[in-house]
């Protein structure tokens, strides 16, 4: 992931509250959802491959998947940060995700958050 493609953020992506502290707002989590992202990760994500399921964990904490509606549909950024994706837990956009042979990580990352 390139971090200069990610921003600071005001609110927290999963809940909406204002974010206060300087990590919070470098990773767009508050405590609060941070520790229910981190413990989604580790308990929704045993059937993914571990590789896939670290690079989502990145994903998500520099910020790189932005909510759409109600954590159904998300936002992602490529991991060359020059473009971005739409994705969901059940399908993505990224060229992996629309061959639909494997669940790209992108994916791994959206079923994370909705799960959180």
């Amino acid at each position: 992931m390139n971090a200069a493609a990610t921003t600071q953020h005001t609110n927290c992506l999963r809940c909406g509250r204002k974010l206060t502290s300087i990590k919070s707002t470098a990773t767009g989590y508050g405590p609060t959802c941070t520790r229910k992202v981190k413990a989604a990760a580790a308990t929704h994500t045993a059937s993914f491959k571990p590789a896939l399921v670290a690079k989502a964990q990145e994903l998500i904490e520099q910020g790189g998947i932005v909510p759409l509606r109600a954590l159904r549909i998300f936002t992602v950024i490529s991991s060359d940060g020059a473009s971005t994706y739409k994705t969901a837990p059940q399908a993505c956009t990224c060229p992996a995700g629309l061959k639909g042979r494997f669940v790209c990580y992108h994916r791994i990352a959206a079923h994370i958050v909705a799960a959180a």
